[in-house]
């Protein structure tokens, strides 16, 4: 029997988006990324998930802290998309609409996926 975080990876990994030329993001996006998702009024990744350097963080999500971005997006881009409507890909995902609820703009939600994106070496 799959755990729950283990369906998840293997839905996402069959989604493909074309991949798209972007340039690397900079330290300051990738730390404003970071801002946005330990903030607890804006992204508030840390109720759900487990982040490096977070305090207080949630168990409801997968730990963050090496999960597999490269692997199961593929690029930046698809990370966006998911960030912004995770029901989409996943129907019934306990996660928040980030963008299709407007709790984060597209550039904020471009930063949260730098900073998730440069977790993954």
């Amino acid at each position: 029997m799959f755990h729950q975080s283990s369906r998840i990876l293997l839905l996402l990994s069959a989604i493909a988006l074309p991949a798209a030329a972007v340039a690397a993001p900079s330290a300051a996006d990738i730390a404003a990324g970071k801002s946005i998702a330990f903030n607890r009024a804006e992204g508030n990744c840390l109720a759900c998930h487990v982040l490096p350097g977070g305090t207080m963080a949630g168990d409801v999500g997968p730990d963050l802290t090496h999960f597999p971005f490269k692997i199961v997006f593929h690029n930046r881009q698809k990370l966006v998309h998911f960030l912004y409507d995770p029901e989409k890909t996943i129907p019934h995902i306990n996660m928040p609409q980030f963008g299709k609820n407007k709790v984060l703009t597209h550039h904020q939600l471009e930063l949260v996926a730098d900073y998730l994106w440069s977790l993954q070496k």
